[in-house]
């Protein structure tokens, strides 16, 4: 097995060419794999313009690390591109921290993509390569959530992206269960295909590569042929022939739970296009079936690929899986609990958020997610087949089940120190990405949504294009490094912010920053497909570009032997020219022909700066569009916040208003309190007067007693004798005068 060719540039991706077996009996190959060494690997590719193509267009040479021709297997690319390597490095050295990987497919729709990264029917994918190979090598230094509780709270506190985290068995019985029909009402289609693998004789040079399937499968070799149709429905598999339904069976159905036949044979099957979108309705909901791992392919066996182990630590893998959909992300492991069911209304996702949180100030992170914690490979298939089943795929004319988002497979590898239950777990991250292919909107016949979807798509692709031209200029020594400007989408962001050195240093957390990831990039191609998609993609990806322009014939050695002398038609012999004028005619025809030549170069880079034009009015177009999205959002956001600062502003009013009316009432009741105070005293004296009045009444009438007692006195006095008289008198003088002097002083004579 050869060793993986190491990059010549420093770059942000080792880009690795892939092309896939193509039987058009038809088609023109305008793609060639230039020859290497007898040791050596190839690595460039020249690519010529079709014949019938009537503009004249340049034959461009392209390099890459490697590139793997038609017979390549899926282990050839594991081995060959380096995908063991960048594992070691996520597992990290003895006592230290791994380093993450991004592992990700690139190419034009049907290029096979999902087949390098998912496999087939019969197939592994380097997906399912690197599980294997990561538990094999891992083993018993996994740690079991089901028996350790406190180690699964660990991971969940060690956590820095705010993650909803399980165990595979919680996950599963939550996915899987005897859920609420309602709930079950909104899931998505029971499986999800890739790419469809071309299944057809193989030639001499070909037998070999792929591995016989079993005669008691029931993959057949009409199934297989009706698979490259490829639907989102399971089917029962039989021997009957090709049909219309059976066209529609899905590549991914081998990952389900095959129909049992009693329900097979009470349950008629029905023609399905694969255009349609089966989602079930609420009253005729369908459980969903966990599926097998023994119907999942076995092939091929990774074996030989020994991985360094820190002998002193113990691990935990980790599964998150989530969808860049129209520029926004999403959650694939969220199953039934990330809708919310409505009657009126489908059900509607919550797009995740990419950013820095409290744990990871210096990297971001997709905050969020739904993460499983998988103890073996059988627990992490499962996983991955549950999130394949929500990933967004539609029919187009181009390719049966095309992937309408980027797939993000998220393997996160946890590591601590051995029996030390207190100490911290640090991670590291291999992610692979499985990008949505470039599609046109006449060749793929989509409209409405689909059209839609492809427009975001291929604006994702066409800044990851700059992105990754901009890596190859850096790359350059002979030209200036810029900036490389990866937050134009969603999509370039996730595979880029994470390349470069971490500019902040987390300084309140016990920890280094981390060092830039290593990533790797496939690229997929069928020589035979359309070369301008091909050609497109290929401009972009690659880490260098030659272009060589055809040369013109001369049009001395065309014209020249023409002028000689000769016969002429009537058969008299012409004179001959002088020499002086064929020195000048040799000139003149060898300028003319450097003019030609100069012309021919003026319209190819005529050609080239037009096309740049046009990709520069499309992205003017698209920024002009993003500035108004942003406008529009703007003044939504503006309009909102004048609502609510209006909104508090009459609540503040009404406030004000009411303390206002408050304070008044309060004063007004102060005021009608000192009135009632005032009207209490002014009674008081009402009463004073009476009871004085009542006091004057009474000593007049005492003053009238003692009046007429002085004239009962008076008149006794009168009738008495003159001697007598003095004689009373004379003891009663003074009593009489005090008696006198009390009705004076006493009362009103």
């Amino acid at each position: 097995m050869e060793a993986p060719t190491k990059p010549t540039t420093s770059s942000l991706f080792e880009v690795y060419l892939r092309l896939r077996p193509s039987f058009a009996p038809n088609a023109e190959r305008f793609l060639d794999v230039d020859a290497a060494g007898e040791k050596a690997a190839p690595t460039h590719i020249t690519i010529h313009p079709p014949a019938h193509d009537q503009r004249r267009k340049a034959v461009e040479t392209f390099k890459f690390t490697r590139v793997f021709e038609e017979e390549a297997t899926q282990l050839d690319l594991f081995h060959g591109t380096g995908l063991g390597s960048m594992m070691q490095g996520v597992l990290g050295a003895e006592g230290r921290e791994g380093r993450d990987g991004l592992f990700a497919t690139l190419g034009v729709t049907g290029s096979g993509k999902s087949h390098t990264i998912l496999g087939s029917r019969s197939q592994r994918g380097l997906t399912q390569l690197a599980l294997d190979v990561l538990y094999q090598n891992l083993g018993d230094q996994l740690i079991s959530t089901r028996r350790d509780h406190v180690a699964l709270q660990s991971l969940f506190a060690s956590d820095v992206s705010e993650a909803h985290m399980s165990a595979a068995n919680q996950y599963l019985e939550s996915i899987y269960g005897d859920a609420p029909s309602d709930t079950r009402a909104h899931s998505r289609a029971q499986s999800r295909a890739a790419t469809p693998l071309m299944v057809r004789p193989t030639s001499p040079s070909k037998q070999g590569l792929y591995p016989t399937l079993n005669h008691q499968s029931c993959i057949t070799t009409t199934s297989c042929t009706a698979c490259a149709n490829g639907s989102r429905h399971v089917t029962s598999c039989t021997n009957k022939p090709p049909s219309s339904s059976s066209s529609s069976s899905s590549i991914f159905s081998f990952l389900q739970r095959p129909v049992t036949r009693s329900h097979a044979k009470t349950q008629p099957q029905k023609d399905v296009s694969f255009m349609s979108n089966p989602r079930p309705s609420s009253a005729m909901a369908p459980k969903r079936h966990m599926p097998r791992v023994s119907s999942m392919p076995q092939f091929p066996i990774v074996q030989g690929t020994d991985l360094d182990v820190d002998q002193t630590a113990e691990f935990a893998v980790v599964v998150s899986m989530y969808e860049v959909y129209n520029d926004r992300i999403f959650d694939l492991l969220a199953g039934s609990a990330a809708y919310q069911p409505s009657k009126t209304a489908t059900a509607k996702r919550r797009h995740l958020l990419y950013k820095s949180t409290e744990q990871s100030p210096d990297r971001k992170v997709v905050a969020g997610l739904r993460k499983v914690v998988c103890e073996n490979l059988d627990e992490a298939l499962l996983v991955l087949e549950t999130g394949l089943t929500e990933r967004r795929v539609a029919g187009t004319g181009s390719n049966a089940v095309s992937s309408r988002s980027h797939g993000f497979f998220c393997v996160e590898v946890k590591k601590r120190l051995a029996g030390a239950a207190t100490s911290n777990w640090s991670s590291s991250a291999l992610t692979i990405v499985d990008l949505a292919g470039s599609e046109r909107a006449r060749a793929a016949k989509t409209a409405g949504s689909t059209l839609a979807e492809a427009g975001k798509i291929n604006e994702s692709l066409m800044y990851l294009g700059q992105c990754m031209q901009m890596q190859s200029d850096n790359a350059d020594p002979t030209k200036s490094s810029n900036i490389v400007p990866f937050r134009q989408c969603k999509l370039t962001e996730l595979l880029f912010s994470n390349s470069f050195p971490s500019s902040s240093s987390s300084h309140h957390l016990a920890r280094s920053p981390k060092p830039p990831q290593k990533g790797i990039m496939i690229v997929t191609a069928d020589p035979l497909g359309d070369y301008n998609a091909t050609s497109q993609i290929l401009r972009y990806s690659a880490l260098a570009r030659e272009v060589t322009v055809p040369r013109v014939p001369s049009y001395t050695s065309t014209m020249i032997p023409l002028a000689r002398p000769g016969t002429a038609a009537s058969g008299r012999l012409t004179p001959s020219t002088p020499a002086p004028m064929d020195a000048a005619l040799e000139t003149a025809l060898s300028e003319l022909a450097l003019l030609r030549q100069d012309l021919e170069l003026t319209q190819l880079r005529l050609e080239e700066e037009t096309q740049r034009r046009k990709e520069a009015e499309s992205s003017w177009l698209t920024a002009e569009q993003r500035l108004e999205n942003l406008e529009l959002e703007l003044r939504d956001e503006i309009w909102e916040e004048f609502e609510s600062q209006l909104e508090s502003e009459r609540r503040r009013y009404h406030a004000a208003r009411e303390a206002e009316q408050e304070h008044v009432e309060q004063h007004l009741d102060k005021k009608l309190e000192i009135l009632t105070r005032g009207l209490g005293e002014v009674e008081v004296c009402e009463d004073e007067e009476a009871e004085g009045d009542e006091k004057i009444a009474e000593l007049e009438d005492e003053n009238q007693r003692l009046r007429e007692k002085l004239q009962a006195v008076e008149r006794e006095k009168e009738n008495q004798s003159p001697v007598r008289k003095m004689r009373v008198l004379k003891p009663r003088k003074w009593e009489g005068k005090e008696e006198f002097g009390v009705g004076l002083f006493g009362g009103s004579p």
